[in-house]
């Protein structure tokens, strides 16, 4: 089970974010109340009743609300997801490890910087 609280790094500024869900074996909510800026990140895990039996997937999503300073009105909700699946047969955790690193290690600040110029 993860901690009672989570470590995120935005733009080199740590945010330490608080488990707000109660425990349980397959999610997890954290949050921060920063400024004008929340900050929530969520853990799912889906999984069947058999391992490997259909579809196993875990989430982990951090969405980020900005809020008028004066109104305190919503103003932006931006999310970044990464999903973590096997589809068909027994998930293979270090091939899914290795999988995952290969794409942060892809995501740096210019390929980012490409995608969210929409380049493909």
């Amino acid at each position: 089970m993860l901690g009672t609280t989570i470590s995120i790094t935005v733009n080199a500024v740590a945010k330490v974010l608080k488990r707000v869900s109660d425990p349980d074996a397959y999610a997890a909510t954290y949050f921060l109340a920063d400024t004008d800026r929340d900050y929530t990140l969520s853990i799912k895990h889906t999984v069947p009743k058999q391992r490997g039996a259909s579809k196993e997937s875990h989430l982990v999503r951090l969405d980020v609300d900005d809020f008028d300073s004066t109104t305190h009105e919503l103003t932006r909700r931006q999310s970044v997801w990464v999903v973590l699946e096997c589809s068909t047969g027994r998930q293979l955790d270090t091939d899914l490890n290795y999988f995952a690193q290969a794409i942060f290690g892809y995501m740096t600040s210019t390929n980012t910087g490409y995608i969210l110029g929409r380049d493909s």
